[in-house]
């Protein structure tokens, strides 16, 4: 029996996300390994020659920056989270063979296992996780810990109103000496993918520019600014659909995080015209200055009427941290608006910690407003990893730890009772 309790415990955290899988041990500042979620796979009978497949298994999975850039005939690429929460489970499963078994490289049944879960996951994905926790990995110990709460223990709170704006999803949720305020829990698909979508059919539109991924490209030739690229293509076979509009994606990604960026005051157009260009060089050789454009399209997390349209019952950042304060008790209000944390990638875009401090003091006159935000990239990006981190490796957390025993006595209802 691995011994878990107390400073000799070599717990394993780990964090899903839209974007990014991230693992590693309890007690680090940072994952050990991070990857994207999304994953590729083959059906049976299309596998590459010299893979060892078994005969029983309808699906070879590719896991890892490496296996899913690399271009295979008839592979698909996937996602395995749908608004956040787990979709599929044969994936996840997988997801988790590579972390541990070829990424961390560690026999699970030797070390106690944190998982990270969405404030509004289900009943039953909470069961399916501890049944593969013990069931399928042999794990000694198994948490489900809320995202929310690790992100707030990350910047050594008990008590926060967490804004968490990622790839797919963003969500508001208070976090009151631990515990989720359910009732104050806000979520929307209002995230980095559908700013890149936003992006792409802005250069499709605007600009009659379809972005073309390096996979592609076999020779390209130097354009003058603004002129459309001189490409030779590679002649491929069996490329599929999902492969290549997630190359697109991570050219519209890079385009993002190199160029996008928020108004620090509320958008104003005629205030904003004077704002530098910045260049953006694409794989084809294509390349512009981009203006005013790089703000108006982040305007989507604080006016998503503006770049949707005017329909949309989508929030502005702003507004869904108002909303969830405003869905507590009065008397909790101040504490979570004197105690906002934010993660998640969209968070580092020039000039978004800005604006919220512009517009939550017009939005809640009165109120002491304290927004908390890691400097550190990597930190930023990892807000419930390293809570959990900061979790799982204190010495009193060992008795919160669900364990084999307790499992195999009680059944997969034991995560609904303890945690």
């Amino acid at each position: 029996m691995v011994a878990y309790g107390g400073d000799e415990v070599n717990a394993l955290v780990l964090d899903i996300g839209t974007s990014s899988v991230r693992a590693g041990y309890a007690g680090e500042d940072t994952p050990r390994c991070m990857f994207p979620t999304r994953f590729g796979y083959l059906e049976q009978g299309q596998q590459q020659d010299g893979e060892d497949v078994s005969m029983d298994m309808k699906r070879q999975y590719y896991i890892g920056d490496n296996k899913i850039n690399k271009l295979k005939s008839h592979m698909e690429i996937r996602h395995p989270l749908k608004d956040g929460i787990i979709e599929d489970w044969e994936a996840m499963e997988n997801i988790w063979e590579e972390t541990f078994r070829s990424m961390l490289s560690i026999q699970p049944e030797e070390h106690p296992l944190l998982c990270t879960e969405p404030a509004w996951n289900t009943t039953e994905n909470r069961e399916k996780a501890i049944e593969l926790a013990f069931e399928k990995f042999a794990f000694p110990a198994f948490y489900l810990a809320q995202d929310a709460v690790m992100t707030a223990f990350s910047v050594g709170r008990g008590t926060a109103l967490v804004l968490d704006s990622g790839a797919g999803v963003t969500s508001v949720v208070p976090v009151y000496e631990g515990y989720v305020l359910k009732k104050g829990i806000l979520h929307q698909p209002v995230a980095g993918d559908m700013l890149a979508d936003q992006i792409k059919q802005y250069l499709e539109k605007e600009l009659n520019y379809k972005v073309t991924p390096h996979y592609t490209i076999a020779k390209k030739e130097a354009v003058e600014a603004g002129q459309q690229p001189q490409i030779e293509l590679k002649s491929l076979d069996g490329v599929t659909e999902s492969f290549h509009d997630y190359q697109v994606n991570r050219v519209l990604n890079e385009y993002k995080e190199t160029l996008c960026e928020v108004s620090n005051v509320t958008f104003d157009e005629s205030q904003l015209e004077s704002k530098p260009k910045k260049l953006f060089e694409f794989p084809d050789g294509y390349h512009k200055e981009f203006g005013i454009e790089r703000l108006k399209m982040s305007e989507l997390f604080f006016q998503p009427k503006l770049v949707l349209d005017q329909e949309t019952n989508y929030l502005g950042a702003h507004e869904m941290i108002y909303n969830s304060a405003s869905s507590c008790d009065a008397d909790l209000r101040p504490l979570l608006l004197n105690n906002i944390v934010i993660t998640g990638g969209n968070t580092l875009l020039n000039g978004f910690t800005e604006r919220l401090n512009h517009e939550l003091p017009i939005k809640a006159p009165g109120s002491k407003i304290k927004i908390h935000a890691s400097g550190n990239t990597v930190e930023r990006k990892s807000g419930s990893w390293l809570g959990g981190s900061i979790l799982a490796s204190l010495g009193t957390f060992h008795q919160l730890w669900i364990s084999r025993k307790e499992y195999e006595e009680h059944g997969k209802s034991i995560i609904h009772r303890k945690l």
